[in-house]
């Protein structure tokens, strides 16, 4: 969550209340913490001095404006350009994607989109080799119906792993041609 509030923060200053609302409103299609999480977090970052925070007069109202400082910058894109972990692949892929326009180098972006593709196809591989050990398997009468439910939710998985495959492979096509260039 960190590294999505730093995103934020680079898009411009920012009270607790406007990252809570970014992330109910946008960023809950992929990540949706609690007010008291954004509020831990931003203690964490503040206490690493990634973040600063300034009292401000708002609409006649007192709020608590957070800036993003040199040091979390510097965090925040070693993270973009950073190996995804494949635990946590489809939050952090999608993360990455909804702030890749605050990378400015095209070769970093192809280099951002390439981690989530290879993660993607070793997931993806990971769980083609689990389904053809699991279907080798004998299945007491008695499981059958859970076991059917237990494929179809592996199923799941590897048809979600396919569609993020297919289109980031898409994307990075496009990445390649530059033709993104022209949304500028």
């Amino acid at each position: 969550m960190k590294y999505i509030i730093l995103g934020l923060l680079l898009l411009k200053q920012l009270t607790i209340y406007d990252i809570n609302k970014a992330f109910q409103n946008i960023i809950s299609l992929f990540y949706s913490p609690s007010y008291g999480s954004i509020d831990t977090a931003m203690k964490k970052l503040l206490a690493k001095k990634l973040v600063e925070c300034k009292e401000e007069v708002i609409q006649g109202r007192n709020r608590i404006v957070y800036t993003i400082l040199e040091a979390g910058k510097k965090e925040f894109i070693n993270w973009m350009l950073s190996e995804i972990n494949p635990n946590k692949f489809e939050v952090t892929a999608l993360s990455k994607l909804f702030f890749l326009g605050l990378i400015d180098n095209n070769d970093d972006k192809i280099n951002i989109i390439s981690n989530i593709v290879n993660t993607a196809k070793s997931k993806k591989g990971r769980l083609e080799i689990l389904k053809k050990d699991i279907q080798t398997c004998e299945v007491p009468k008695s499981y059958k119906e859970i076991f059917f439910f237990e494929l179809k939710t592996l199923d799941y998985g590897l048809n979600s792993y396919q569609f993020s495959l297919t289109w980031f492979e898409k994307l990075l096509k496009e990445l390649k041609k530059g033709s993104l260039r022209q949304h500028k």
